[in-house]
């Protein structure tokens, strides 16, 4: 039994988004503020701790038509055939979450609460959790009563101003507003759903087990620091050993036999120490009568009685300790712990302890009868940004384990095989803004949160979720180069507000700098780089499209003559391209003349769902002639010719005073003086001139400035 997906609607920016669920591990990735901490937010929500709900967790588009109910109700009071309506049209704007769960056929006796009928073989079964009004004609009376006494008041801003106002003061939003469950019927039509009858929310809570760690783990901190948020982890490592020993380890709950030696040593030091106590405060107790008290009235003698256990060695903060070698004597206190291992250990032990209590490790299994047969057959671990003060390596490290770690349990894992167990189910549900952590996880696992701008469908920005199972599962040949691609560079594409593919080194090297110097807009975003040449560039396509994220590529125009041979460009010579992403991707054009002439506006276009510009060198005037350049190093000879930089050189110098006398082709000599160039040498001698003096300076070649400007546009805030 599993958890297929879940369909989350009117949550925040999260408008109407499927999450289809792994197996076994789920990665939310997606550049800052597309929804993943509000994904994780909303689960947690309505499977844990469904009154953390808030007003502000609507969706914001729906305020104005809550309001407008709210305005409506208060021209004219509901009939009572008019409520139902009304209560129908306010949970249409509230949150709800599908969850559709795959059992087997031998499973039925583990799901009857929920099956959708009794033909059921086996397959998909499907769950709503809904917030509706529990008395709608109590929400509208209390509400139009309280508006009747602010509009006495006309003029002066009071409470409630608003229906969503009214909702959001003190606990009104739960008092009025509950979770209601409902199973589902198959879908007789794509993204329909009849529902059919209700059903207790118990019976998914004995289904599915939820455990969360948020990204609010504030180590470090001592334990009374106040908690912030619905479901924060502020606490130091000693209270998360207290409260595992209390909740699995504690020999004082349902002892067994190994334990009665231990609680007899415990018990004997306990009265000693009880006497001890007591003889040492006798004097102060007798003076205490002498001030009447414990006096007639039957009022209770005082005395201490010491109370040892193993809590109490795990009650100070030096309780946790670090030694550098056993044999040694000196040891370091907990916060002297770098926060990366303290974060590990944390992580490391949350994970333990959830799968122990789901388990029912230790002590727990004994805290009731039969407890055994009420394990839940899924285990859903929520896991937010466990990149939180870890190098690098040690996160890569950890999500590869994390998995692994909450299935090492007999009844989990069969210890022949190594396999996991199909009896009971975890799922670990991971978001996360670093690359270093997917560089080691499989992209099928890749749930790409995409961040849209208001459309016909949906009138606010608000986010979509892009399954890159779809696209990895079974990648083809494109994909496979693109998967070892960016393992091999970086995977931040998958959190980056924009995406520049570059031809080599130069363009890599130099590309920052002219964003830097005359791109202020792009400098403030967040823009995956990636070095891919013309003939592979074509083959992130799919990703792009499927990623929808805004794209630029500057690529070069790879002249070769009628025998497919490298040439200098020159028009009217029948010259072709050699790169395959001008052939393949866009503007899916062979015949050089037909490139060079290509309008400016048709250089961008929509490659699926990505806004995507395909910028590569067109002619430049120098002179008042025409001069076509074939790859970057000469286009940024050409957009710099009288820099000295340039004419110290002499073939370029040379060149500069060939064509003043027109003696010779300019693209020709550039051609020639390039193709004896080591690119990666002239990259960086570009580079350190630059570095030499803040003065120095290049001008971006023209296409370059419009494909970099274009990004600008497209990334700019929307006013």
């Amino acid at each position: 039994m599993k958890i297929t997906s879940f369909a989350l609607k009117n949550y925040r920016r999260l408008a109407d988004v499927t999450l289809v669920l792994d197996d076994k591990t789920t990665v939310l990735v997606g550049a800052n503020n597309s929804g993943k901490t509000s994904c994780i937010g909303a689960l947690h929500t309505f499977l844990k701790s469904p009154d953390n709900l808030k007003v502000r967790d609507i969706s914001k588009l729906n305020w104005k038509t809550i309001n407008k109910l709210g305005v409506s109700i208060e021209q004219k009071f509901p009939s009572s055939e008019d409520m139902e309506a009304l209560s129908v049209n306010l949970a249409s704007l509230l949150p709800s979450l599908d969850i559709e769960i795959n059992a087997m056929a031998n499973e039925a006796y583990k799901v009857r609460d929920i099956l959708p009928d009794l033909e059921w073989r086996g397959g998909a079964i499907r769950v709503r959790i809904a917030y509706e009004a529990i008395d709608i004609s109590k929400l509208v009376r209390e509400f139009v009563d309280t508006r009747k006494v602010v509009l006495k008041h006309y003029g002066v801003s009071l409470w409630p101003k608003d229906l969503c106002d009214f909702l959001e003061k003190g606990r009104n939003l739960s008092k009025f507003i509950k979770p209601k469950h409902y199973i589902l019927s198959k879908r007789s039509a794509p993204s329909v759903n009849e529902v059919l009858q209700p059903f207790k929310s118990e019976a998914l809570k004995k289904l599915i087990r939820v455990d969360v760690i948020s990204e609010q783990r504030g180590l470090g901190a001592e334990d009374n620091t106040e908690q912030k948020g619905p479901y924060s982890e502020k606490q130091r490592l000693n209270k998360l050993l207290r409260e595992y020993y209390d909740r699995i380890l504690n020999p004082e709950d349902f002892p067994e036999e190994q334990d009665l030696e231990v609680l007899a040593q415990q018990q004997a030091l306990e009265k000693d120490f009880t006497d001890r106590l007591n003889a040492q405060f006798d004097s102060p107790f007798n003076e205490l009568k002498a001030m009447g008290y414990p006096g007639i009235g039957g009022n209770p003698t005082v005395e201490i009685a010491a109370k040892i256990s193993g809590m109490d060695a795990l009650q100070k903060s030096s309780s946790v300790r670090y030694r550098f070698n056993k044999e040694d004597e000196e040891f370091l206190p907990e916060s002297y712990l770098g926060l990366g291992y303290q974060n590990l250990i944390y992580l490391t032990f949350r994970l333990l302890e959830f799968r122990d209590k789901w388990m029912r490790v230790g002590k727990s299994a004994s805290s009731g009868d039969n407890f055994e047969e009420q394990i839940e057959p899924i285990h859903l671990v929520l896991l937010e940004e466990p990149e939180v003060n870890l190098h690098a390596q040690v996160q890569r490290v950890f999500v590869s384990k994390a998995y692994d770690t909450l299935r090492n349990h007999v009844d989990l894992l069969d210890e022949e095989t190594t396999k996991d167990k199909s009896e009971y189910q975890t799922q670990l549900v991971i978001s996360t803004h670093s690359s270093h952590i997917i560089d080691d996880i499989d992209f099928k696992d890749l749930r790409y949160f995409r961040r849209n701008n208001a459309n016909t469908s949906i009138e606010m920005d608000h986010t979509s979720i892009a399954n890159m199972s779809e696209l990895f599962t079974a990648p083809k040949d494109e994909l496979l180069f693109v998967k070892k691609h960016l393992k091999l560079t970086h995977c931040d594409i998958f959190f980056a507000d924009g995406v520049i593919f570059v031809e080599g080194q130069a363009e890599r090297l130099l590309v920052p700098e002219f964003i830097s110097n005359s791109f202020p807009g792009l400098s403030n975003r967040y823009i995956s780089m990636l070095e891919v040449n013309g003939a592979h560039t074509h083959k992130y396509r799919d990703l792009v499209e499927k990623l929808g994220v805004a794209t630029l590529v500057l690529t070069d125009l790879d002249s070769v003559n009628g025998e497919g041979k490298s040439c200098f460009p020159q028009k009217g010579l029948e010259q072709k391209t050699n790169n395959d992403t001008l052939k393949k991707w866009h503007p899916r054009k062979e015949e050089l003349d037909d490139l060079v002439a290509l309008p400016q506006t048709e250089h961008a276009i929509k490659s699926g769902n990505a806004p995507l510009y395909i910028a590569f060198q067109k002619s430049t005037l120098i002179s008042g002639q025409e001069i076509l350049s074939r790859t970057f190093e000469d286009s940024l000879i050409l957009a710099n010719f009288d820099n000295d930089y340039f004419q110290k050189i002499k073939k370029l110098k040379d060149a500069k005073t060939n064509f003043d006398f027109d003696n010779e082709s300019l693209s020709k000599s550039l051609y020639d003086y390039v193709q004896g160039l080591k690119k990666g040498d002239f990259a960086f001698d570009c580079l350190f001139h630059l570095a030499e003096n803040e003065a120095n300076s290049f001008n971006p070649p023209e296409y370059m400035s419009d494909g970099l400007k274009w990004l600008e546009t497209q990334l700019a805030p929307k006013v």
